[in-house]
């Protein structure tokens, strides 16, 4: 029966340690865009930020115009200075939004698409 207990109590601080992990991680969407503004600049926050926000754009199921998709340049900076732009008039909100307001406006525009639109 002690192996038991044994068994219980390690399975159970693993768990424990994977939920402290997973808090300490920032999911990027909800990172406010003060913080983007101060990290955009490092590496390792271009690489989450530029996974994250593929993986966004692909969630959404937005469908771009020849040419005006994020993943080719030059609408890829096109992208990434619309981003910034909302950080800087809208410090206290997050990436989902910044990132919603540039979807919003290129279906405004017509270069994108929702399904079910």
């Amino acid at each position: 029966m002690r192996f038991a207990h044994q068994i219980t109590l390690v399975v159970l601080l693993v768990f424990t340690k994977q939920t402290v992990a997973t808090e300490a991680l920032n999911v990027f969407g909800s990172v406010e865009c003060s913080l983007y503004n101060q990290k955009k600049n490092e590496p390792n926050w271009q690489y989450g930020y530029k996974n994250w926000w593929a993986g966004y754009l692909t969630g959404t199921g937005v469908i771009f115009e020849q040419g005006k998709s994020p993943d080719k340049m030059p609408e890829g900076q096109n992208f990434i200075i619309s981003i910034g732009s909302y950080c800087n008039s809208n410090p206290n909100s997050n990436l989902k939004n910044a990132i919603d307001s540039y979807i919003a406006k290129q279906v405004r525009a017509g270069y994108a698409t929702l399904p079910n639109k």
